[in-house]
């Protein structure tokens, strides 16, 4: 639970860091039983926010710890919001499940409900960073003895979510990596942040 707890208030840091404020809409993706959520509520943050997942059991815990947010099941690589209505999207550990043309249509999607200069955050697992080793020879280890690997873990390379970002229609793409604490928290996973275009 302490871990929990301290990597909840650790993702609250790192939105800080990256545009979050009072007053503002945001849209927890893969949001789960709600870390992030509770660590919200603990900051004292004020705001509109809906977190998505697929797992009903997690929304119905996300709900019982924080009343007043919004929850929604979303099966399909949308994103639940209307038009031009957040302010600020991030999912954590979420495309570093999902197949690369997936994370696409979720990128395509979230330029859709973000509003003009809206930022689009989340985590990914890079082949380049020596730290997500671990990952991947674990799966590696599941493939070579012929068990079933239980979830997916995808590594995603920069330049495709450059790609991914482009073609969506985003204007700008930065990168964290997954030890830099130079800002906030290290985070483990390495950071991507798209920018909808302000005009």
């Amino acid at each position: 639970m302490e871990e929990f707890v301290s990597q909840g208030d650790g993702h609250v840091a790192v939105l800080e860091h990256y545009g979050l404020a009072n007053g503002i809409s945001v849209y927890d993706l893969g949001c789960g039983c709600g870390r992030t959520a509770q660590a919200l509520q603990r900051a004292g943050w004020t705001g509109s926010y809906i977190g998505a997942d697929v797992v009903p059991e997690l929304l119905e815990e996300l709900e019982r710890q924080c009343p007043g947010y919004e929850t929604r099941m979303e099966l399909s690589q949308k994103i639940a919001a209307p038009d031009g209505s957040l302010d600020l999207i991030y999912g954590w550990s979420v495309f570093t499940h999902l197949f690369p043309p997936e994370t696409f249509l979720y990128l395509r999607d979230g330029l859709r409900a973000l509003q003009p200069g809206g930022t689009f955050l989340f985590s990914i697992l890079e082949m380049a960073d020596r730290a997500h080793d671990r990952v991947w020879d674990n799966v590696i280890d599941h493939v070579e003895r012929g068990s079933r690997v239980e979830q997916l873990d995808q590594f995603l390379h920069r330049d495709w979510i450059r790609r991914f970002a482009s073609e969506a229609g985003f204007e700008e793409v930065r990168f964290t990596d997954g030890a830099d604490g130079s800002q906030h928290p290290p985070f483990w996973q390495s950071l991507a942040v798209l920018k909808k275009p302000a005009a």
